[in-house]
């Protein structure tokens, strides 16, 4: 049985065409070589000597410049062209990094954490508008799955990796991180000739369908991705509760230990990297992307409700991870797949780089609407609330879905 499973895994994989594989091994290594994000801060705090308000008000600036990297990248993206906005991305992000070494002060490192979550975000829209061009209709789904893999397993690379290399000294994870960007940019440049660098022209695009009556206008001009957003924002903020107050809910009520609530925490990961290829090849394409991203809705619902069960802590968090990862698993690439079918091929960027920023916008209020709830009235309303907005999602998209072909 295990063989067959195994192989049934492995399956899930072919077809997939190799420029893909190659797009998401650069997002690999991009993504091992975000190791200064999650350490900013303390060196902020512990090198430089700057004061815990001062490191907020920097890293504020580095939260505006993902905003504005997002935007501007998705725009750069269908002006340029994905390549363009990914090579030099990178390169810059290499080279900001390095030239932080320089700075010292407290208004030129604001600056510098400005322009580093710009060009690192700049990046997302167009590696994402590049998987779509160089996937097929069949396989699409599963390449935003392979992307999302290699991004995720960078990110758990990252933290273990930066913390070895500041035990060494903090000047190595910055020349660490910033030479892996410029070798990403180098294996992209690399790989030029492989890739699917071609537009379809305007006569082309009208012929074969790809250019509905809001493919050269603004996404927010589109009515319906903006409710799309709407919906999307409140089911992200339902998501991210995952990584700002469920581990201090297990913490404050079930008392386990950091090793304990890391053990569950990592567990997401394995679910969703042992399940999201098998379940995606299986389930891609058969049924419309909005209704899938409803079925990820409710069990994001299923999942937060589960937190109010009052006894058996484990069989709670157990259920609560498991029905949080497989709801990733439809929200997230399907969501992926409904925003670049809504857009034409003249603003792919903008319509992702609107995507990547609902996702940012999420990843402030989380913590902020969590943290306030939990304050004032306790975890179990907070869970409550997080139900009600998952339904609130699910309703919008079921209202949504009767008005869009997606």
């Amino acid at each position: 049985m295990f063989v067959r499973l195994y192989h049934s895994w492995l399956n899930s994989y072919l077809g997939i065409p190799r420029t893909v594989w190659f797009l998401a091994f650069v997002n690999l290594v991009n993504r091992c070589g975000g190791l200064v994000i999650g350490f900013i801060a303390l060196y902020m705090t512990q090198h430089l000597h700057l004061g815990i308000e001062q490191a907020g008000y920097a890293m504020s600036c580095f939260g505006v410049g993902t905003l504005m990297g997002a935007y501007s990248g998705g725009r750069l993206t269908d002006r340029l062209g994905y390549f363009n906005v990914m090579l030099y991305a990178m390169m810059a992000n290499g080279l900001v990094l390095l030239s932080i070494l320089l700075v010292h002060h407290f208004y030129t490192v604001c600056a510098a954490v400005f322009v580093l979550g710009f060009v690192s975000e700049a990046f997302r829209p167009a590696n994402s508008v590049s998987v779509m061009r160089n996937s097929t209709h069949d396989t699409y789904t599963r390449s935003i799955s392979l992307y999302r893999m290699s991004a995720n397993i960078g990110w758990a690379v990252a933290p273990v990796l930066a913390g070895t290399l500041v035990v060494f000294g903090w000047h190595w994870l910055f020349w660490v991180d910033g030479l892996t960007c410029i070798l990403a940019a180098g294996l992209l440049m690399y790989y030029k000739p492989f890739l699917n660098l071609e537009k379809p022209v305007r006569n082309e695009a009208v012929s074969s369908g790809q250019l509905p009556e809001h493919a050269e206008s603004s996404p927010l001009q589109d009515k319906a991705f903006r409710w799309f957003l709407v919906f999307t924002l409140l089911n992200a903020i339902v998501f991210m509760q995952f990584l700002w107050t469920v581990p201090g809910f297990y913490k404050e009520f079930y008392h386990w230990s950091e090793q304990q609530i890391g053990i569950m925490v990592a567990l997401n990961g394995v679910i969703v990297f042992l399940v999201e290829m098998p379940l995606i090849f299986r389930i891609e394409g058969r049924r419309p992307n909005l209704e899938m991203v409803r079925i990820g809705v409710i069990l994001y619902a299923l999942g937060y409700a589960s937190l109010l069960i009052p006894h058996f802590p484990w069989v709670a968090a157990t259920c609560y991870i498991l029905m949080l990862s497989i709801g990733e698993i439809y929200v997230m690439p399907f969501s992926s797949n409904f925003t670049m079918k809504r857009s034409g091929v003249y603003n792919q960027g903008q319509y992702m780089a609107a995507y990547i920023m609902t996702y940012s916008f999420a990843n402030t209020l989380a913590p902020l609407v969590g943290t306030q709830l939990i304050a004032r009235f306790g975890f179990s309303t907070l869970w409550g609330i997080m139900v009600l907005f998952a339904g609130a999602s699910f309703v919008g998209f079921r209202v949504l879905s009767k008005k869009s072909d997606a």
